[in-house]
């Protein structure tokens, strides 16, 4: 029997049951299953997605091989999909860090200085790479720096994309194999969902017969998708270049960013912040004594994502941050604010999301 599998997510075509991966009812025709067929044609959300259990066995024979590894993260959601995890897999490998998303930030942004600055982060984590570059996958910018990267550190070697769920690692593939092959359809299957692609998909793509080799994402549980309905997605995901919004805040004031998180401000004198978010979330100033009632009142109606129905499963915890200086103040999952000055911040957010402070990515 001739196993064959799906060229969009990587699983084993069969022909049992529509309720496993790989399902399809032609199997002597198919390529891809049909669970791939109706996300490429209908935009449908994916029922069946991969685990963090179906990772860690995927990462951890990938690591056992001798192999490049192109580790992708997300600019807008750098700090969570610079995982720990993941740099503790990859050290001491062979590894090109790609910075993916790029077209999400406004064109006056200092690449350089984004690079320079994840290469801090690296160090931080004494985290050895051969090279950090950008790209967008959407746009097709930074290709040709990426395929020239992969070819002077590859040494006849598969190239693995590592990576968490949703960065990019398959839109990529995608965008390598556009640029340089008679391809004009994405060959592997993308979605906004975490875990689409389910098993290693190989792509035969180098001369000496190595491959390009997608592999599935691990899933920050801490994400802010993994705690909505897939419905509220496309409001919290950015699709096109943010348009970053300052606020000057003064001592007690409070900022909403929808209903997933406040911020309430104790500051000696005017602060400078600027929201990087999608255009979809609603951004709301008031003051400080007021956020309780706009929290019983309007969560779930003006405050949204999340929705009334989301809001059922969900429950808020508060903490609190000191800043002093420049900083980034980051939202696992629906972006980053950029703080400049002094300041106490009591945070009110989705039980299991996460926020991290690094120095300033931008401005």
């Amino acid at each position: 029997m001739i196993i064959k599998k799906c060229n969009g997510c990587g699983s084993i075509l069969q022909d049992n049951d529509a309720n496993l991966a790989g399902y399809t009812p032609k199997l002597i025709d198919a390529v891809i299953c049909q669970r791939c067929f109706r996300i490429k044609h209908y935009n449908e959300l994916p029922k069946i997605v991969a685990s963090n259990e179906d990772y860690l066995q995927v990462i951890n024979a990938v690591v056992k091989r001798k192999a490049l590894m192109v580790f992708i993260v997300d600019i807008f959601n750098f700090k969570a999909t610079f995982n720990d995890l993941l740099i503790e897999k990859l050290k001491n490998k062979d590894v090109i860090l790609v910075i993916n998303k790029v077209d999400l930030l406004p064109k006056s942004s200092n690449l350089a200085k984004i690079t320079e600055w994840a290469s801090n982060q690296c160090a931080k984590k004494g985290f050895k790479v051969l090279a950090i570059g950008v790209t967008s996958a959407k746009k097709g910018s930074y290709i040709d720096e990426l395929i020239k990267a992969i070819d002077l550190a590859r040494k006849e070697r598969d190239v693995y994309f590592i990576g968490c769920a949703n960065v990019g690692k398959s839109s990529i593939i995608n965008a390598l194999l556009r640029r340089t092959t008679s391809a004009n359809l994405d060959l592997i299957t993308t979605s906004i969902i975490p875990g689409t692609t389910l098993k290693e998909i190989r792509v035969p793509y180098f001369i000496d017969n190595q491959a390009l080799v997608d592999t599935p994402g691990l899933i920050n549980e801490k994400d802010i998708l993994n705690q909505l309905f897939p419905t509220s997605y496309r409001t919290i995901i950015p699709s096109s270049e943010i348009r970053p919004v300052t606020f000057q805040m003064l001592d007690g004031n409070s900022l909403f960013i929808a209903g997933l998180a406040c911020l309430s401000f104790t500051i000696p004198s005017k602060l400078s912040v600027t929201v990087y978010c999608a255009r979809s979330l609603y951004l709301h100033r008031c003051k400080t004594s007021r956020v309780e009632e706009l929290f019983n009142n309007q969560l779930g109606l003006l405050l949204i994502p999340p929705t009334k129905e989301e809001l059922e499963a969900l429950s808020y915890t508060e903490e609190e941050f000191k800043i002093n200086g420049k900083k980034t103040l980051w939202f696992s999952g629906f972006g980053f604010i950029i703080i400049n000055g002094k300041c106490n911040i009591r945070l009110k957010r989705i039980v299991n999301t996460e926020v991290y402070i690094t120095d300033a990515i931008i401005g």
